[in-house]
């Protein structure tokens, strides 16, 4: 493993300054543009974001558009091979140990673990979802170490947001800078048909009446949630258009009358607080929730300490990924050599997401050290502690001089599973970028985000 104050691999050029082999296509393609032209370009990618309403909300008062650099990340298919078969491999082994931990009863992660998860549902236990999946989508997380050595930071198996995002940036590049893809075989990246086969999967009617369910326009991802719901041909909806009828199903209101609901994929969180009844009808089997509830207890960031036992247990396998290693501050032990070697760490909220309660406390200063510290004291169980990696940088065009600036690039992959157990990882992901001297990428604390490409 790579830790902190090692090289640092840049994706795009070799430590010499040399583009490497994979980029020099595009690195021509740049070169002949030029930067007035690129400047005029990315100004027409910055205008064509905001026309399409192209957003994620850190302010529900304020339009943001999603900053975006047009430069596209490269991953080799041979990377991306090994990519999708870890992120299947992953997918499986989490949704048979909430299985097994909502039913038969687990004894891979700690009960104090698990019992002390803020996402775990005590009256979903004894319930079987539709076919056996709570975790029908899922995001995941990755960064390159070099050499495709590709590192697992975070399950999302939630709500895991931004492929939209990827898609939108993909389609924005291919007009912006169309040049950019001369010399490339781009594997497409299609999710639709997926998506409507999985949810039929997992309904008894063979053309299910499927809602995606908002937390509104001043929601955070509304972007995603509208494109999402345009792409699959689903009706959009916001709590106060469903209901829970006498008959214990789930109705959506129009003006054209009422009609019963098969599936829900649901976007928000706490579902009764948008829909009362909505968690009894899924629970009494009357409507499928993607993703079902209790499926947060997956992506606790102690519980993803215990993955790879996961996947030796019920795969039989060994890990594909490997995994940042992570330290479980309640243990009195991994404590002490958390506290001791704090300005070489990440602490991060066991509940958090989004970047929030994320410390990267090599690249901060000691008076955050010492609050960090604090907190660890008083409230062990709500943080855990990994190793800094020291990821890989892309670049971006730095609009003001022209030049191309390196920065930390981190991967969220996205996957599907159907109810015969079949998994679709989409090729590419979303690659966010982190703000110039900074490791956090997520979109909610100011990154910018680009395309990707698997090529072969």
């Amino acid at each position: 493993m790579v830790w902190s104050g090692a090289v640092i691999f840049n994706e795009w050029q070799e430590p010499g300054g040399r583009v490497r082999d994979l980029y020099a296509p595009m690195a021509r393609a740049v070169a002949g543009l030029g930067g007035d032209e690129l400047a005029r370009r990315w100004e027409r990618g910055a205008r064509q974001v905001g026309l399409d309403a192209f957003t994620f909300y850190l302010d529900p008062k304020r339009f943001r558009p999603t900053p975006a650099d047009w430069i596209p990340r490269v991953v080799p298919r041979d990377h991306w091979q090994a990519i999708a078969a870890g992120v299947a491999q992953r997918l499986k082994a989490i949704n048979r140990f909430l299985v097994d931990l909502y039913t038969a009863g687990q004894d891979i992660v700690p009960e104090e673990v698990v019992y002390t998860s803020q996402h775990y549902y005590p009256d979903v236990q004894g319930f079987r979802p539709a076919r056996d999946l709570f975790v029908h989508i899922y995001g995941i997380d990755l960064v390159h170490l070099g050499g495709g050595r590709y590192v697992v930071l975070e399950d999302n198996l939630r709500i895991p947001s931004g492929i939209s995002y990827q898609l939108k940036a993909m389609e924005l590049a291919a007009r912006v800078v169309p040049e950019f893809a001369a010399g490339y075989d781009i594997a497409p990246y299609a999710i639709r048909d997926a998506y409507l086969e999985m949810f039929r999967s997992l309904c008894d009617s063979p053309s299910p009446v499927c809602v995606l369910l908002t937390d509104g326009r001043y929601g955070a991802a509304f972007f995603e949630h509208r494109y999402l719901s345009d792409l699959l041909g689903i009706p959009l909806v916001e709590g106060a258009d469903l209901y829970v009828g006498h008959d214990g199903r789930v109705y959506a209101r129009t003006l054209d009358g009422d009609f019963a609901v098969d599936l829900v994929y649901r976007r928000v969180e706490d579902v009764e607080m948008f829909v009362p009844g909505l968690r009894e009808a899924y629970l009494d089997r009357r409507v499928v929730l993607v993703n079902g509830i209790g499926t947060g207890v997956g992506d606790d960031k102690l519980v993803f300490t215990w993955v790879p036992q996961m996947i030796e247990r019920y795969l039989g396998e060994s890990p594909v990924l490997e995994q940042a290693p992570s330290y479980n501050l309640t243990d009195a032990g991994d404590r002490r050599h958390v506290l001791e070697n704090l300005e070489r760490l990440v602490i991060k909220a066991r509940q958090g997401y989004g970047g929030i309660g994320v410390f990267v406390l090599p690249d901060l200063g000691p008076a955050y050290k010492t609050r960090v510290a604090h907190q660890i004291l008083e409230n062990p169980e709500m943080f855990i502690a990994q190793e800094t990696l020291d990821f890989s940088q892309h670049v971006v065009l730095n609009e003001r001089t022209g030049m191309l600036e390196p920065r930390h690039v981190d991967l969220r992959v996205f996957a599907l599973q159907r109810a015969d157990g079949h998994v679709t990882v989409f090729p590419g992901g979303l690659t966010r970028v982190a703000l110039e001297g900074g490791r956090i990428t997520n979109n909610s604390s100011g990154g910018l985000c680009k395309p990707t490409w698997v090529v072969d």
